[in-house]
């Protein structure tokens, strides 16, 4: 009995099933190192034969127990069937095999995690500590709003999807009044001061010891505002703290490549747990709510697409860079853990600049996640009215009532959803309870909870995308495309040279114009001064601004004219080598 306790509790491995499936598992992953090491694929085919070879092993497992109904997995009193994760279930066996499955999973997701932070933190602090870097407030704004917008289309559409196709029927979801009141109590509306003032951090050290990304982007936007500032007075120190942050940097990028050599076997681990830690017979029945959802994401893939077509930049050299992060976002359902690949692509792949690359990117974790607030609060709210009929409370309000009360909702939840696993119940939660039917909050995650584990695959690629995509799209707008770039050619990068060197001239216009108003408001105040003194001064000042101005469209119209000399010595058409 201590023996059998002992292989059960510490080894993990108390039933012949258990050793046979483990040793299978374990040798296939070993064999699959080897054969990457020997055979020289592409990182994206390494990862697809992963994720084959963990579908292929997790459909055996799932045809050996003969794809047991939801009771076998979940238990059942009334039939007498224990969970699986019970000790002296017929399926035990199955639980260990999982638990040894998921160490490459562990590590993997482990490791990118554990650089998370640190590149936040450090790809913040570049920009803010850089002097003459401005526009950051800017960007995040262009950033947010474009992030928000794909909520909204993601939201629209999977309602639509979900209200034609009928993604709730047959299901006569009820209210569970009990479970209003414990629900009621779980979940807490956060109004929106109080959700913004949640982002500066009280603790330093619990904040960068934790998971949330804003109030690191604080923190460390604080810390680069503060060396910006001292640069000043201590230039030289100032600067070792920036030479220190991009050795930093570097070091953090070269262990990530390293976590990243483990993403094939960390990628057969997921599937091959995903599938075979659930009931695949429960697909057959919500099969329709699930193809919904994946409808509804493809469909935000395609709009993104688009919006990066109408922005002026190339699809294909895009999705050519988009896909590295959009496969390890859909293997680790996890944001976060995909944010140093994003930022990765984003910056060295498409050159896209720091200032938009460390701003829009972090964002991109926690708020206007596109699939995990969009397409998952258009499920729920599709199926809850679908769900539902006339007569019930949900049924009170007019269809676009409810709808638009929905698409405000989201976009209000949207703003602090971190990109983890377990979204979906927040949103679930959240965007009912904003609703105001936290009691059919139960009757919906038990339709939508069953599937989460493989729709959260497609939503966290569709997340991690969206980012992809708005980056390039906001850096356009600013000037911040860098050359090199394959997403525009040769004349596209041209005005980008030009809208930032307008951008420039601007920022100069305005400081010099800063600087004379400080002066001039620093000696108005003299007590001494005659009046004629002040009206003469007055009257300095006015022509200092008039000459400011004056220089400032000089130079303006000459930074055009420039560039439009060197627009016409090139061909209509160029291709970019």
């Amino acid at each position: 009995m201590l023996a059998n306790t002992m292989l059960r509790d510490f080894v993990g491995i108390s039933q012949w099933q258990s050793l046979v499936a483990i040793t299978l598992f374990i040798a296939t992953q070993i064999g699959f190192w080897f054969f990457l090491k020997k055979i020289k694929l592409q990182f994206m085919y390494r990862v697809i034969i992963g994720f084959g070879i963990g579908l292929v092993y997790g459909i055996i497992i799932q045809a050996i127990i003969g794809f047991l109904p939801t009771e076998y997995f979940n238990g059942s009193e009334e039939l007498g069937i224990l969970k699986f994760s019970d000790p002296d279930s017929k399926l035990y066996w199955v639980y260990e095999l999982n638990n040894w499955a998921q160490f490459f999973k562990r590590i993997f997701i482990n490791g990118i995690t554990l650089l998370t932070i640190p590149i936040v933190f450090i790809a913040i602090f570049k920009v803010t500590s850089k002097p003459g870097e401005k526009g950051v407030g800017r960007i995040s704004i262009k950033g947010i709003a474009l992030l928000l917008s794909n909520v909204a289309f993601a939201f629209t559409v999977t309602f639509i999807l979900g209200y034609f196709l009928n993604a709730g029927g047959g299901l006569n979801l009820q209210p569970n009044l009990d479970g209003a009141i414990a629900n009621n109590e779980r979940y807490q509306a956060v109004v929106i001061p109080n959700l913004i003032s949640g982002y500066f951090p009280t603790n330093i050290f619990a904040t960068l010891a934790g998971s949330s990304i804003i109030p690191v982007m604080v923190i460390s936007a604080l810390a680069g505002s503060s060396v910006k500032i001292l640069s000043k007075r201590k230039a030289v120190q100032m600067q070792a703290i920036r030479n220190a942050m991009d050795t930093g940097w570097d070091v953090s990028m070269s262990i990530l490549m390293t976590f990243m050599k483990f993403m094939p076997l960390a990628v057969m681990s997921m599937i091959t747990v995903s599938i075979t830690s659930r009931p695949i017979g429960a697909l057959a029945t919500l099969g329709k709510i699930i193809g919904i959802g994946y409808l509804g994401i493809f469909i935000s893939i395609l709009w993104l697409t688009l919006l990066v077509r109408i922005s002026g930049l190339k699809i294909g050299a895009w999705w050519k860079k988009a896909w590295r992060p959009l496969l390890q976002g859909f293997a680790t359902q996890s944001s976060n853990a995909t944010l140093p690949t994003t930022i990765d692509t984003i910056r060295n792949d498409l050159k896209i600049s720091d200032a938009v690359t460390s701003t829009v990117a972090p964002l991109s974790t926690t708020m206007g996640l596109m699939a995990c607030a969009g397409v998952q609060s258009g499920l729920v709210t599709s199926i809850l009215w679908t769900g539902t009929g006339p007569g019930t409370i949900v049924h009170d309000l007019n269809i676009w009532v409810f709808f638009i009360m929905g698409l405000v909702v989201t976009l209000i939840a949207s703003l602090g959803i971190a990109g983890i696993p377990g979204t979906a119940t927040v949103v679930t939660v959240g965007v009912l309870g904003g609703l105001g039917f936290v009691g059919y909050v139960d009757a919906v995650l038990a339709v939508i909870a069953p599937l989460d584990g493989l729709f959260d695959m497609g939503r966290t690629g569709n997340n991690v995308l969206a980012a992809v995509a708005a980056a390039p799209i906001v850096a356009k707008s600013e000037g911040m495309i860098e050359e090199g770039s394959p997403l525009l050619n040769d004349r596209a990068i041209i005005k980008q040279n030009q809208i930032l060197q307008l951008k420039e001239n601007k920022y100069q216009y305005l400081d010099e114009l800063a600087n004379v108003t400080k002066t001039f408001e620093k000696a108005s105040r003299n007590n001494e001064l005659s009046a004629t003194d002040k009206k003469d001064l007055k009257q300095k000042f006015v022509e200092q601004k008039s000459g400011f101005k004056e220089q400032y469209l000089s130079q303006k119209e000459q930074i055009k004219q420039n560039f439009s000399e060197q627009l016409s010595k090139m061909p209509t058409k160029t291709t970019k080598k």
